[in-house]
């Protein structure tokens, strides 16, 4: 999944060059009256993902504004509602014998996370795997390009709230159970798939980030609420609703809503629009 609703404190923009240029998959998206530049987002990272491709970075220039999943960087009154069943009602004992196993290599506490709901605890086990990983928020794609469009005065636009968010989570099916049971049974792969993702996401390797994206599959009704729902929603709103009529977009949504027959550039070719992948990309090898 590796969502952060995480919101951190300004630090200086890493838009200098790094010595490895990253080429992620940018995709435009246009009609008549409209432009929209999409560039897939993970949600933590590290500094070597930067520079952004310079053909998203120029058209960044001339843009009218910046599209955003949500705003972290909004201080928001919203806190989830923490409902059981709980973590350790949800999780069969020989589970919940390797969470404890999971919290002892990250370094954290085991009996806190029993009396969350397990889609937060789900969350709280990726957060904390991406911070062992050394990947952080604070270089999170889509934080930097929302810090960038604050400090230059482009405007922002949401696609949903946080709350929303947070709503989405907490009417997850069992209160997320699937979920955290498939991230603890599935650890070695979860660790090493985010290794991966990386640097597939660096080379822009459509066909390895699509295999990446079909092994984080977790059931149907679980996966239509994270992902294939949202992109539903997101290409109505971009294609009829008001603010969008017209002008050039940057479009920063995670990596993992752009792919396949349900992501958001095919759905958007399904509402008319002319759809082109302007990156080449290049295969990455994953260990």
């Amino acid at each position: 999944m590796f969502k952060s609703l995480l919101s951190k404190a300004l630090l200086v923009l890493p838009f200098i060059a790094q010595p490895i240029l990253a080429d992620p998959i940018v995709w435009k998206i246009y009609d008549q009256q409209r432009e929209f530049y999409v560039l897939g987002s993970i949600h933590a990272g590290k500094e070597a993902m930067f520079p952004l491709p310079d053909i998203f970075l120029e058209q960044w220039q001339q843009a009218d504004a910046l599209i955003v999943e949500a705003n972290i960087l909004q201080q928001s009154p919203v806190t989830p509602t923490l409902s059981p069943p709980f973590t350790h009602q949800a999780l069969p004992e020989p589970v919940l014998k390797k969470l404890k196993k999971i919290t002892t290599t990250l370094n954290i506490p085991f009996e806190a996370l029993l009396q969350q709901p397990p889609w937060l605890t789900a969350v709280t086990l990726q957060l904390a795997l991406a911070n062992k990983l050394d990947l952080k928020s604070d270089y999170g794609i889509d934080y930097v390009l929302l810090q960038r469009a604050q400090q230059q005065d482009l405007p922002i636009l949401e696609l949903e709230s946080v709350s929303q968010q947070f709503n989405m989570l907490e009417n997850l099916p069992e209160n997320g159970a699937p979920m955290l049971i498939e991230t603890i049974n599935e650890w070695d792969r979860t660790q090493s798939s985010l290794r991966c993702l990386v640097k597939v996401w660096q080379h822009g390797d459509s066909e390895k980030l699509e295999q990446l994206f079909q092994e984080s599959q977790i059931d149907p009704t679980t996966d239509d609420a994270l992902i294939f729902d949202r992109n539903k929603r997101w290409a109505e709103t971009l294609a009829h609703t008001a603010p969008y009529q017209s002008g050039k977009f940057m479009i920063v949504v995670g990596a993992f809503h752009l792919i396949g027959d349900q992501g958001l550039p095919n759905l958007m070719k399904q509402q008319g629009f002319k759809v082109e992948k302007i990156t080449s990309g290049t295969k990455a090898e994953c260990p």
